[in-house]
């Protein structure tokens, strides 16, 4: 039997996900988004504030004292966010996909050094460090050969592991407390035989923020470049066996790694939601040729489309996430398949707003502009849309 009815427990967190982002992220969102220095567009305010609400560890699994979240449960949240701002859905969905990587692939004792502290810190958040200045989407689909993709290199001494390199674009960086860092850690084999994974914390020596990134959009979330200059770390901060770590991190072996490319892509669908509401309510206000716009075909005829577009992208969403949560049909393809649906359908909803506004949508008194800023500005997190259909087209 196929429902589409949300339990309880998921109406009430939408009920209060909704509430939180008209309440405390609205109002807020375009003043944020205008400071000059992009270290002080982000609210440690909301962060606090959606901790509170048990959002910054709903994805952490009951038995270490979080909300055990299922995967749909996360994009419900992470669409209410979005409808705030996307960019904070991003910071909460990135912490919630990183979080469960952490409980996941890590042992018990690494997660029990640190998971008082997660839970107690409404501040600590997480961050994942894979792309790098001349490595991005090769890490996604490497040239499988010694030398190519990652960089950034970890070497064995004594009872430590020394790391070298430097990471780019990496969401929440900055603001961190603790990194989970991708490295090679035999420069004679290829990425998928050579990456492992380390658990840095922020304050580790040799481990130093770079530039954070001057983005045109989204910029309530922060990235920002990573520096490692013989950062070391014990040996029991290496995550899972030296080596192994590379295919771990594909969705069909294990879930836990796609949750924040479909966390990331519902908050965008939040965001192009509001677009899509503020657009139609505009439409019916705004008169011309003696009769609201919403009633000329053309103008019409769009929002409708906004509508749908909107629709099917929730519906692939929740089917993916239904499929994982009940272990049924689940297909790794339609992951990288469903972000790049996503992300071209919230691309064509802030076009539309932007036909329908007219002359009055570049305008910064209205909000169409920061949409378009925020939409664009996050086509390509974790992988291009290209790449992505290439991942997929390679699983048909």
């Amino acid at each position: 039997m196929v429902s589409f009815q949300l339990t309880e427990e998921q109406i009430n967190v939408q009920k209060m996900v909704r509430k939180f982002a008209e309440n405390e992220i609205k109002p807020v969102a375009r003043e944020l988004d205008s400071k000059v220095n992009p270290y002080e567009c982000f609210s440690w305010e909301i962060l606090k504030k959606g901790s509170r609400l048990g959002l910054r560890t709903v994805s952490i699994p009951e038995k270490w004292g979080g909300g055990g979240a299922d995967l749909l449960t996360q994009l419900i949240i992470c669409e209410e966010l979005g409808a705030g701002d996307s960019a904070v859905a991003t910071t909460f969905g990135l912490n919630m996909k990183i979080s469960r990587q952490f409980c996941t692939l890590c042992n018990d004792d690494q997660i029990k050094e640190f998971i008082s502290q997660v839970m107690n810190d409404d501040t600590f958040l997480f961050a994942s460090a894979i792309t790098e200045p001349d490595s991005g989407s090769d890490n996604l689909i490497p040239y499988d050969e010694p030398g190519a993709a990652m960089r950034t290199f970890a070497y064995k001494e004594g009872n430590e592991y020394v790391i070298n390199g430097r990471k780019q674009f990496i969401t929440n960086g900055g603001v961190a407390k603790l990194y989970l860092v991708y490295a090679r850690t035999n420069k004679e084999k290829p990425l998928s035989q050579s990456m492992s994974c380390f658990i840095v914390p922020a304050e580790t020596k040799g481990f130093s923020i770079g530039r954070i990134h001057d983005k045109m959009g989204k910029r309530l979330n922060l990235n920002s470049e990573l520096i490692f200059e013989d950062c070391r770390v014990p040996q029991r901060y290496l995550v899972g066996k030296e080596g192994g770590i590379y295919w771990q991190l594909r969705p069909e072996e294990g879930k836990a790694s796609m949750f924040g490319m479909l966390n990331v892509a519902a908050g965008l669908l939040g965001e192009a939601r509001t677009c899509y509401e503020e657009t139609k309510n505009y439409a019916k206000l705004r008169i011309q040729g003696g009769k609201p716009i919403i009633e000329h075909n053309n103008v019409g005829m769009r929002i409708v489309d906004m509508h749908v577009n909107i629709e099917a992208a929730r519906l692939i969403l929740w089917k993916i996430a239904w499929s994982c949560d009940a272990n049924y049909e689940f297909d790794p393809k339609l992951v990288y398949l469903a972000k790049a649906f996503v992300y071209d359908t919230c691309l064509k909803v802030v076009e539309s707003a932007l036909e329908v506004y007219a002359g009055m949508g570049p305008m910064k008194e209205l909000p169409i502009e920061k949409y378009i800023r925020d939409i664009h500005t996050g086509l390509h997190g974790h992988g291009t849309a290209d790449m992505l259909r290439i991942k997929a087209m390679k699983r048909l």
